[in-house]
C-alpha cells in the first residue's frame, strides 16, 4: 500500500461476524490504499462491532459508525456516503472479497465517467468459485441512456466505484429502489456508467444474502402472490415516476418514453396493459438490454406485458 487515493470506501455491515475479516483484509491488501473506510453498522447483535473496531485501531484512516436504530440496507448506505470525503466512493458489502488491485483498476479506468462497474466470480460460501461470472449471466456493457437501465438493472453495488459527486446528485435515496441501481440510473444521466470487463470480486453466495445469485428467486406462497403483486406493483409505480421526474427535460426522446411508461403502469386495465405491452416491443433493445436473452425470447418477454408487471 505504498499509494493513495482520494477514495472513500463506505463498508455497510450488519450482522456479519461471519465473514467480515476476509473482506476487511482484502480492503487492507489493496494496492493503493483509500483516503477513508467508513464502516457504518446498522445496530448488529453479534460480533460485528467488535471486529470493526479492531480494525480501525490499525489505521486512523478507519471510521466506525454505529447507528442508535436500524435504518435498513438502503438509508444505512446512503448514511455512509454522506460521510464520504473522497473524490470517489467506493461501495462495499461485508461478505465479499476484493482482489487486491480492485480499487486501483477501477480509478483509472473511470475517467470522466460518473460511475465504472466490474465483473464478479460467484463463490460459495468459502469462496470457492461456482464456475460462474455474474457477465455469464446477464449483458454487461457500458451504458449512456436512462431507457437502458429504467426497467432492469444488474448494477452491484460491491462492484462500482462512483464519484462523490453523483451521490450528491442522486440524493435521496429511495426506499422502493435498491441504492446501486438508483446510483445507476442517475449515472447515465450525468456522463454515463463504464464497464471493466475483467473481474476484481468474489461475490459471495449464502444463506444470508440480501441479494444473492442474479436470477435465484423465492417462490412465493400462492396465498400471498396476489398481495405481494400489488406491493410490486406500487414499487415500480414510484420507481418508474422518479426515473422520470429525475431525467432532464432536453432528454426529448427519453422522457417521452419514461412518461409513457408511468401511464401504462399506472392500473391493469386492458388499454394499459396493450399499451405496455407495445411499449416494449417498441424499445425492446433499449428496455432489455441487460437481459442475456435471444431476440426471440425478448419478443416473448414482451407479450408477456399483457398479464405481468415486470
Amino acid at each position: 500500500m505504498s499509494k493513495e487515493l482520494s477514495v472513500s470506501v463506505v463498508l455497510g455491515t450488519y450482522n456479519g461476524e461471519t465473514y467480515l475479516r476476509e473482506q476487511l483484509d482484502s480492503i487492507f491488501a489493496q494496492t493503493v490504499f483509500p483516503q477513508e473506510i467508513i464502516a457504518i453498522d446498522d445496530g448488529s447483535s453479534d460480533g460485528t462491532v467488535a471486529i470493526l473496531h479492531e480494525y480501525a485501531a490499525r489505521t486512523p484512516r478507519m471510521k466506525v459508525v454505529v447507528n442508535a436504530q436500524n435504518l435498513g440496507f438502503i438509508r444505512n448506505f446512503e448514511k455512509g456516503c454522506t460521510l464520504a470525503t473522497g473524490r470517489w466512493i467506493a461501495l462495499c458489502d461485508q461478505d465479499d472479497y476484493w482482489m487486491p488491485e480492485k480499487i486501483e483498476k477501477m480509478v483509472e479506468a473511470i475517467g470522466d465517467h460518473e460511475m465504472v462497474y466490474c465483473d464478479s466470480i460467484l463463490c460459495d460460501e468459502n469462496l470457492q468459485p461456482l464456475g460462474n461470472r455474474i457477465s455469464d449471466l446477464v449483458h454487461y456493457q457500458s451504458f449512456d441512456d436512462p431507457r437502458q437501465l429504467c426497467v432492469f438493472s444488474r448494477m452491484y453495488g460491491h462492484a462500482t466505484l462512483i464519484t462523490n459527486r453523483l451521490f450528491q446528485r442522486s440524493q435521496p435515496f429511495l426506499k422502493e429502489v435498491p441504492h446501486d441501481g438508483w446510483l445507476a440510473y442517475h449515472a447515465t444521466l450525468y456522463g454515463g456508467v463504464l464497464y471493466l470487463a475483467e473481474v476484481l470480486v468474489k461475490y459471495r453466495q449464502h444463506a444470508g444474502n440480501v441479494f444473492g445469485v442474479v436470477g435465484r428467486k423465492k417462490k412465493p406462497d400462492p396465498r400471498e402472490r396476489s398481495e405481494r403483486k400489488k406491493r410490486e406493483l406500487e414499487r415500480i409505480r414510484i420507481r418508474m415516476q422518479a426515473y422520470c421526474d429525475a431525467c432532464p427535460d432536453q432528454l426529448v426522446p427519453q422522457k417521452k418514453l419514461l412518461r409513457a411508461l408511468v401511464r401504462s403502469y399506472r392500473n391493469f386495465a386492458p388499454g394499459n396493459d396493450l399499451r405496455r405491452m407495445i411499449l416494449f416491443f417498441a424499445n425492446y433493445k433499449r428496455l432489455l438490454v441487460v437481459k442475456n436473452y435471444s431476440t426471440p425470447r425478448k419478443w416473448l418477454f414482451c407479450l408477456k406485458m399483457l398479464v405481468k408487471i415486470k
